[in-house]
């Protein structure tokens, strides 16, 4: 019986030690093999050891800064630099010379095209001529016989009717005719065409080109696009929380995300009030400045835009850790060290504004150095 007792009471003990010399961090004592223990979620080190970690501290300092944000997006094409090339008034392809990737200029001809419509508007037009210049001669004279009262105002009105009838369709025609590209001025029974030049609208590379020999190109159907790629920009993201320090005409280093090492200029155009409909980002939009032949819309890259200095609170850069999508710092207490949340706004080479912080955080006493040490046993003790 004694015996049994005697068992019972040595293994309480032994689990009583093993309990206090094994918890984990999240109770309220742990101590490893390295004499390092945690209590009330404060990380306790010897003199010794904070020494050995290289641990040193201090306090938040107003800085003036004019951050670094890095960001990525892609290169595009302003939509005044972009044409979708369609047929006024539909008809059927006769000739096309050029292919996908064909630098083209501004009213080059890029196909040819043949209806019966198109004969059919010259003629409507040059009837319509001839009309309006009967109509316009009954008409004056109309209006010298009524002052001669040898004519009613009726008679005079009514050529007035037509004369300003057949003027209105004569617009309307020489107004599709400019569409044609026909010149209506220089129209006339000899030179009736059957067929127009679909012609370029704007100077630059042809991206997609979607006709062939005898294809129907109609008003509603594409022909091909056509991209100015001298004028390109960048479309880039930015967080939330940098949004606010974005300018117009600042400063922009990209570089292709294929091409890491080279880097091009580029300056801040505009940046749009409202969130991107991904719910984690807002556009900002950068003219790029010097342009180069290989560059085209739907290329990746990674940005750096350089914000306008500001005084704020920052740390060193060493004093805090990132970790997913938090940013953490050390504090040093009268017990050891604390963990503290915080959020971070601009940064440049050396230091990092601080945004966001605890109540009573802008006098604690911050580790700047041994942080690695202090995170490696606070989140993977030994």
């Amino acid at each position: 019986m004694h015996t049994k007792n005697f068992l019972t009471a040595g293994l309480f003990v032994l689990s009583v030690l093993f309990t206090f010399t094994t918890c984990d961090r999240r109770g309220n004592t742990r101590t490893g093999p390295s004499g390092i223990d945690t209590a009330g979620g404060v990380l306790r080190l010897s003199p010794d050891q904070a020494a050995q970690a290289g641990i040193e501290t201090a306090k938040m300092e107003y800085r003036d800064m004019g951050g670094l944000l890095e960001c990525t997006g892609i290169m595009e094409a302003q939509p005044q630099n972009i044409a979708d090339v369609t047929a006024p008034v539909g008809g059927l392809v006769k000739s096309c010379s050029l292919h996908s990737g064909d630098y083209v200029s501004a009213g080059q001809c890029l196909a040819v095209l043949e209806h019966p419509d198109y004969i059919k508007i010259q003629q409507d037009f040059l009837e319509t001529k001839s009309q309006w210049e009967l109509y316009k001669e009954d008409f004056k004279r109309q209006g010298e016989l009524t002052v001669e009262n040898a004519s009613s105002i009726k008679t005079m009105q009514q050529a007035q009717a037509s004369f300003k009838a057949t003027e209105v369709r004569l617009f309307a025609l020489r107004s599709q005719l400019k569409l044609l590209g026909i010149d209506a001025d220089s129209l006339n029974i000899g030179n009736i065409s059957s067929t127009v030049n679909l012609t370029a609208p704007i100077s630059g590379t042809i991206t997609e080109l979607k006709i062939n020999l005898g294809k129907y190109v109609g008003p509603e159907q594409m022909a091909c696009r056509i991209v100015d790629k001298n004028n390109l920009c960048l479309r880039l993201s930015i967080t939330e929380k940098d949004v606010r320090w974005i300018k117009r005409g600042q400063e922009v280093d990209f570089s292709l995300t294929s091409e890491p090492m080279v880097r091009y200029p580029a300056r801040v155009r505009s940046s749009s009030p409202l969130m991107e409909p991904t719910g984690d980002a807002f556009l900002i939009l950068a003219g790029i400045m010097e342009s180069r032949p290989w560059f085209n819309p739907g290329m990746k890259v990674k940005a750096t835009i350089r914000t306008r200095e500001h005084s704020c609170l920052t740390l060193p850069l060493s004093a805090v850790i990132f970790k997913d999508t938090s940013a953490w710092v050390f504090m040093q207490t009268a017990g050891g060290y604390s963990l503290a949340g915080i959020k971070t706004g601009l940064s440049d080479e050396s230091r990092i504004e601080i945004t966001e912080f605890p109540p009573g955080f802008s006098d604690s006493i911050i580790v700047t150095k041994g942080t690695s040490y202090l995170n490696s046993q606070w989140f993977h003790p030994q």
